[in-house]
């Protein structure tokens, strides 16, 4: 019995396990490639393969080190094709899903897609319990295999100061979003020296907003900021309980920080959105960026999209976000979505909404209109208090508006003007509605459009008006061509 599967990147160490598990006859049946492999292919290739900034490898072992299987992931045009296999002895035990869900979880926000032979149904139900949709076949060397895909809507239950300092209600935050349905959790890595001055200046004093009037940044942010020293712990919880952690840096040493913690992607806060320096230094890491656009140009939306891709980082997902706390419905223009997909969806840029309102109709809306990420703030009870409780959601109400998503991204579908003939059984049709005698005339005291759907479709209605029978048509009858002179 495996209770626990430990997952890490492959190592040299790892070749000829690999090798081994690739020449397995059932691994090469189900393989695009059936060949069996060489071992001098196999270093060449392992080598390759291992220092690819396009593939991610890694393995899973059991808790006593035993090599239990290989999962890699190759990107191709950021869509990340997934290929996975187990050692014979730890199939058909649910492994697979195991180690595919923990390394999924490495990388966050991606796509991933998988080719499946149609023979191999044990593999397509993995799939399937992950998420995964079945969206279409492909040929590949002459042989048929299905697509499944996942891209789902990422939603994110963010922190931020809802630890009301305490950091055990920081780890149920986490189990809780995992429990009722996040995709991820987000903290926020400052200190109140690293984001402002100590300073008591008229400027620094905040004025215009409905939960933090008349204190200063430095008090706001020394009271709201998650300690340094909890962020490994919360991280390596987050782990335990299956949820990716990651972060919001607000300087160049809370990206190192992170990097020690090796945290899955970076968010940018709007307020830091035109830190160009700051978002070079986070997509300089080479993970997904989130940044959130509450004050920014359409220009500095531009400029914060080149800044990721001069340092080669093409992962990126601009936020509509509305920088008002809370956000009402009224003034969140959510349209503009569509408007930045059109703009930025062909660089490649994903577009999501980071919602500060106390509704969950905007997300709905949000990913009616294409959104791929959903960010809200998040609370075990607002009643604890807490710098962002006053936007913050709590568990039923989160858990309401994870479902109202779900719901809405299977209503979208996909494009589909297929039609389904067991649903037109009762359609309309052409009927006899008076027996008509060979060689009389067809007309609307005799003919006419009724449920259900055998005779003729109602487009040859007025065809068939002031034609003759050609046969007997009692009443009842289907009206066909053939009856028709």
């Amino acid at each position: 019995m495996v209770e626990k599967l430990v997952i890490r990147p492959v190592e040299a160490r790892d070749i000829k396990n690999i090798f081994e598990l690739s020449n397995d006859d059932e691994v090469r049946a189900v393989s695009i490639h059936q060949e069996k492999i060489k071992w001098d292919e196999h270093t060449k290739w392992f080598e390759k393969v291992r220092n690819d900034a396009n593939v991610a490898f890694y393995v899973a072992e059991t808790a006593a080190g035993d090599f239990v299987g290989q999962i890699r992931f190759v990107n191709e045009n950021e869509n990340w094709i997934v290929s996975i296999s187990l050692v014979k002895k730890y199939r058909g035990r649910s492994l697979g899903k195991i180690f595919l869900r923990q390394a999924m979880m490495q990388f966050p926000l991606r796509r991933f897609t998988a080719y499946v032979m149609p023979e191999n149904t044990s593999s397509q139900r993995m799939f399937l319990v992950l998420g995964y949709k079945q969206t279409g076949q492909k040929i590949i060397n002459g042989r048929t295999y299905f697509i499944f895909e996942y891209d789902p809507v990422f939603i994110i239950a963010e922190m931020s100061a809802n630890h009301c300092g305490d950091k055990n209600l920081a780890k149920k935050i986490i189990k809780t979003a995992k429990e009722i349905g996040a995709d991820a959790v987000k903290i926020q890595t400052y200190t109140a020296d690293t984001i402002t001055l100590n300073c008591h200046n008229p400027e620094f004093k905040v004025s215009g907003t409905k939960l933090w009037n008349d204190k200063y940044l430095y008090d706001l942010y020394q009271e709201a900021c998650t300690p340094w020293e909890w962020q490994g712990e919360l991280k390596a919880y987050a782990d335990t309980v299956g949820i990716p952690l990651f972060s919001t840096p607000f300087d160049f040493s809370a990206v190192d920080f992170l990097e020690t913690l090796d945290v899955p992607m970076y968010k940018i806060a709007s307020f830091e959105a035109f830190d160009y320096p700051l978002i070079k230094y986070a997509a300089g890491r080479g993970k997904p960026m989130i940044i959130s656009t509450g004050i920014s140009s359409l220009e500095e939306m531009q400029e914060a999209v080149d800044s990721c891709k001069a340092v080669g980082n093409n992962d990126i997902t601009l936020l509509k976000c509305t920088s008002a706390y809370p956000a009402e419905p009224g003034d969140m223009n959510l349209l503009t979505i569509q408007d930045m997909i059109k703009r930025f969806g062909p660089q490649g840029v994903k577009i999501g909404l980071s919602d500060h309102s106390m509704s969950i109709v905007p997300p709905v809306v949000a990913v009616a209109l294409g959104a791929k990420v959903i960010e809200k703030h998040f609370t075990l009870d607002r009643a604890l208090g807490g710098a962002d409780s006053g936007f913050s959601l709590n568990p039923e109400e989160f858990a309401a508006m994870v479902k109202a998503v779900r719901e809405t991204e299977a209503s979208l579908g996909s494009v589909d003007y297929t039609v389904n003939e067991q649903n037109r059984k009762f359609a309309r049709s052409l009927y006899v509605v008076k027996d008509i005698k060979k060689g009389e005339v067809f007309t609307s005291e005799n003919i006419r459009s009724v449920r259900p759907s055998n005779g003729l479709h109602p487009r040859y209605y007025e065809q068939v008006m002031g034609r003759t029978a050609v046969r007997d048509l009692p009443f009842g009858t289907p009206l066909s061509l053939k009856d028709v002179n």
